[in-house]
């Protein structure tokens, strides 16, 4: 977008300003323009240039001989840190949501139960509180606190018996093992 201009009329003279500029800020411009008139040379523009935004421009923004410091325009280093720590208070609502939503209810639990945590943090808390990385099983599950933890239970056991328990989770392998190992216990 580009800047939008107004006219405005001043004593019968119009003009085309840049919007928002006061009648004030108009009259300095006209004291420092007949102050410093544009000249016709390019040296002498570029000085002219360089007086007018010593004039007009904020402290620390120039050099001395009126050119623009680079560094002023650089984003300032600003780190905001958010302390957040999973706790036993977020696990015990995560449950109480899952009993009421159950597992895929992201959107649900987190705007009723956990509101400083996205959606995507929830699932893979639920992930490890049952104790496998494929939640696909689980969709639409609704269970209490001692049936997710017999799940992460028996997940856990499946997992180490068939070397795919890999931090905290069972997860599948290129080869199938978890998926046979399930298809045969039911």
């Amino acid at each position: 977008m580009g800047m939008e201009s107004e006219i405005k009329v001043h004593g019968g003279d119009v003009g085309v300003h840049p919007a928002g500029t006061t009648d004030a800020e108009l009259l300095k411009r006209k004291k420092v323009e007949s102050l410093l008139p544009l000249p016709d040379h390019k040296k002498q523009k570029d000085e002219w240039a360089a007086r007018m935004r010593q004039i007009f421009s904020p402290p620390g923004m120039l050099n001395d001989d009126g050119t623009v410091k680079q560094d002023f325009f650089k984003p300032k280093k600003v780190i905001i840190q958010v302390e957040r720590r999973w706790g036993d208070a977020d696990r015990e609502k995560l449950l109480e949501g899952l009993r009421m939503f159950g597992v895929g209810g992201w959107r649900n639990i987190v705007s009723k139960f956990l509101p400083k945590w996205d959606e995507n943090t929830v699932r893979i808390k639920t992930c490890r509180l049952v104790g496998c990385q494929n939640l696909k099983r689980y969709i639409g599950m609704k269970g209490t606190k001692a049936e997710f933890e017999k799940e992460f239970k028996k997940n856990k056991e499946l997992g180490e018996k068939l070397g795919c328990w890999k931090a905290g989770m069972l997860v599948d392998n290129d080869q199938g093992d978890v998926a046979q190992a399930l298809k045969s216990s039911h």
